[in-house]
């Protein structure tokens, strides 16, 4: 590749970089809605030209963002994973697991898009194109940090269900303004995660659901 080729790559990454950052800031303190093309090519100094020769619509750019959020989503809870004391238990795991995927602001991001895309036929269609990417990123993990139950079917089942949970709580803390989630409710999820877990690792493998098949997946 040619060094003016190289340059105009350069070029081209970093504006499209700049109006990914600005979006997802966007949306975040503003909403799906309240995200227009002008506020974010503003915050990027950038002019709106630049954005569309990039893409063609809002929504095109949109995917990308939803993309890259779940992308920066995993990787902060995989560097929460990888920063936890290495003789730490599964249910710490996790609870690490859990919290991390809710608990940052490309969480809110990710709700808002979703939640555009019910109403938006263009976003829901761009969005559909990787609509198992952030199952995957999920299952990518679980296979990583949690190989020892990576044979069995259940475990990933719970994991979602477990993932169902916070989620939901996150959205509760979020809509009733509440800081910390109950410790009530935390205490309990604890609870059942510790004895699920015990459960499992007693079974061992079985038959591992062809949905999810952890090995055919690449590592967190």
């Amino acid at each position: 590749m040619s060094p003016t080729r190289r340059t105009q790559q350069s070029r081209r990454e970093g504006t499209i970089g700049k109006l990914v950052a600005s979006a997802i800031d966007c949306i975040n303190e503003l909403g799906y809605q309240g995200a227009s093309v002008q506020i974010i090519c503003q915050r990027a100094e950038l002019s709106q030209g630049a954005l569309f020769r990039h893409f063609a619509t809002k929504n095109e750019l949109m995917q990308l963002v939803y993309n890259s959020t779940i992308d920066l989503l995993f990787d902060r809870a995989a560097a929460d994973l990888v920063a936890l004391p290495a003789d730490a238990s599964d249910e710490d795991k996790m609870v690490c697991l859990m919290r991390s995927l809710v608990a940052d602001v490309h969480y809110v991001v990710l709700m808002e898009l979703m939640m555009a895309a019910r109403t938006q036929p263009e976003l829901s269609g761009l969005i559909a194109r990787d609509g198992l990417r952030q199952r995957d990123r999920f299952i990518a993990l679980l296979g990583t940090y949690f190989p020892r139950y990576a044979g069995n079917s259940e475990f990933v089942a719970m994991a979602l269900t477990m993932m169902t949970t916070y989620h939901g709580m996150s959205l509760y803390r979020t809509m009733s303004r509440e800081v910390e989630p109950s410790p009530l409710r935390e205490q309990w999820l604890q609870n059942i995660l510790r004895q699920e877990l015990a459960r499992l690792a007693k079974k061992g493998a079985d038959t591992v659901n062809p949905v999810y098949d952890l090995a055919s997946l690449p590592q967190a």
